[in-house]
């Protein structure tokens, strides 16, 4: 029995350490001259990353480079462009495409669908309303009425006028939300703040 039991002992210490030999042999740093009980030790370090584990990791994130995650996870989600990019110089000129005519007032509307309003006089009393999209730049509604009190007035006033409502705008800056002809002078109001600009010359006054 006690023979039988010095074999089995001898065997496993031989797989053992033909085992540490593999492991000395892949590279694992283990010194030539260590027991084999070290070398076992070396060995479970190594843990599982492995040769093969790395590669599969470079692959995948070669895969993430080439379809764009890779780039999503190191720049997070990005921006986008929201509702509401469309300005109100991009606004006029597409009112205009639309209907042309002079412009007498563009505000944007923030009642559920954003849009922006823009008013264009065409001649005697009548007015066109036409509605432009705030995110997309096109012309959504047109409705024109024929009888508006002051267009004859306002279109007189604005004759030969130097600038435009979309000048006046642009005097201010590109958050401008509304421009609009009053009392012989453009009204600006963007964000916070309301201007005047006369219509001789863009030059902006902030009021209050």
């Amino acid at each position: 029995m006690k023979r039988n039991a010095v074999i089995a002992a001898l065997t496993a210490v031989a797989v053992i350490g033909g085992g540490a030999a593999f492991a000395v042999s892949s590279g694992d740093g283990a010194p030539a001259d260590a027991a084999p009980a070290d070398r076992v030790s070396l060995v479970s370090e190594q843990g599982p990353n492995t040769t093969a584990d790395r590669d599969d990791d470079r692959d995948e994130r070669v895969a993430d480079d080439r379809d764009g995650k890779g780039d999503d996870d190191r720049d997070g989600e990005g921006s986008a462009a929201g509702p509401g990019n469309v300005t109100v110089a991009r606004a006029v000129a597409a009112a205009l495409g639309h209907t042309s005519g002079t412009v007498l007032s563009a505000g944007l509307d923030d009642d559920g669908d954003r849009h922006w309003e823009v008013e264009i006089a065409t001649g005697g009393s009548t007015v066109h309303e036409i509605d432009v999209d705030s995110t997309s730049g096109e012309v959504v509604r047109a409705e024109t009425d024929h009888d508006e009190d002051d267009a004859a007035a306002d279109l007189a006033a604005l004759k030969g006028a130097k600038v435009s409502a979309r000048d006046a705008a642009a005097t201010v800056d590109s958050t401008v939300t509304s421009v609009e002809f009053d009392d012989g002078r453009w009204e600006v109001e963007a964000g916070e703040a309301d201007w005047t600009v006369p219509l001789d010359t863009p030059r902006a006054s902030r009021e209050g």
